[in-house]
């Protein structure tokens, strides 16, 4: 009887999964929006904490909460789409131009290293090589096609304007569906997941300024046009963890094979942004971003590719924040706890644990 319980319960369980997984996925457009309207209402909550002190009307203070981060954005987005336009007015020129720089450095590593016997004819004709010049490409397609951003974008802003609005009446309705025993602990959890969520996107976006610096500065330094433009669109590409600061590294990179005066520069990115992305990987996310997430590789992979093939880039972004409070709403429940440890980042050192929690 206990075992058909369980298998029913279990049967019941991915019942539930699989249909709201349906449902996240034909729904992307309203909920992918929503989660990132939540997740900024979250990160302005403390600034309109403090305007609200000073100027008495709400939706005042939460408009100038708004200003008080779309001011440097805005600043940021006008110098970035100056080089933006640029560059997708030379696209078809670029293109046209990366053949030659593929040639050239073919060229190149068959006089230095001969013994690899590349065959650079049938490299070039290879449709794998000219499937580089996608990648640009896309960058144009991307920019030009922007209208259902510009949508998300305006929802995201409008959730998030409501929500700071109705935050305590959203926060009471959550707590007092509740127990009365348990809403001490509904309560904490929600004041942890404020505090994860505030902590990660505070941090993230230090480090997406820090890259950006970064990147710019060594690609003006080798030489490369629009070292802003490609250095700060590698910095928001910081967002994608483990692979952002590659791929932010692959496109100045194609640009430099059409477009550098000599063959040294696109070996010189290559080996600039293999340096960055070890500095970002060992020593700047680490140091200013930390374990706040506090979710181990196997589950980030795992949420990366969960949400990204539903949500495409928005989910991929959205990937780490959710799994981390996924995390901590199941540490809260003991039922749920043995999940929660399974998916920390000290699951490796708490291998015991699971034992315990079953003889307890």
């Amino acid at each position: 009887m206990t075992v058909n319980t369980t298998l029913q319960n279990l049967a019941y369980a991915l019942f539930v999964i699989l249909g709201v997984g349906f449902l996240m996925y034909i729904g992307s457009s309203i909920i992918v929006p929503f989660i990132f309207g939540v997740l900024l209402a979250v990160y302005l909550y403390p600034i309109d904490k403090r305007l609200i002190k000073i100027v008495k009307f709400k939706p005042i203070s939460i408009s100038l909460s708004f200003l008080s981060v779309l001011l440097p954005l805005s600043l940021i987005a006008y110098l970035f789409t100056t080089q933006m336009s640029s560059i997708v007015e030379s696209l078809p020129e670029i293109k046209n131009n990366m053949q030659t720089g593929v040639d050239k450095a073919l060229s190149w590593v068959s006089n230095e290293i001969p013994f690899l016997k590349i065959n650079r004819n049938a490299l070039t004709e290879s449709t794998s090589l000219s499937s580089l010049k996608e990648p640009l490409g896309i960058l144009g397609q991307g920019f030009i096609s922007s209208s259902s951003v510009a949508v998300s974008l305006a929802l995201t802003f409008i959730y998030s304007f409501l929500i700071l609005y109705y935050r305590r009446s959203i926060r009471n309705f959550i707590v007092f569906q509740f127990e009365k025993q348990l809403r001490p602990n509904i309560r904490e959890t929600l004041t942890k997941i404020k505090e994860i969520v505030q902590a990660y996107i505070g941090g993230l976006a230090i480090v997406i300024i820090l890259l950006s610096i970064l990147n710019s500065l060594g690609l003006w330094l080798i030489g490369i046009e629009y070292p802003l433009f490609w250095g700060t669109l590698a910095g928001l590409l910081a967002v994608i963890p483990y692979v952002g600061t590659a791929l932010g590294g692959l496109l100045p990179f194609l640009f430099a094979l059409a477009t550098a005066d000599h063959n040294w520069q696109p070996i010189a990115i290559v080996i600039y942004y293999a340096v960055i992305q070890f500095l970002e990987g060992n020593v700047i996310t680490p140091k200013i971003v930390g374990d706040k997430v506090n979710v181990n590789p196997l589950f980030a992979v795992l949420s990366l590719v969960f949400f990204g093939s539903m949500w495409g880039v928005g989910g991929i972004i959205l990937a780490l924040p959710i799994i981390g409070v996924a995390r901590i709403i199941l540490s809260q429940f003991e039922s749920t706890q043995p999940i929660a440890v399974l998916m920390s980042s000290e699951v490796a050192d708490k291998a015991g644990k699971f034992k315990k929690m079953a003889d307890s």
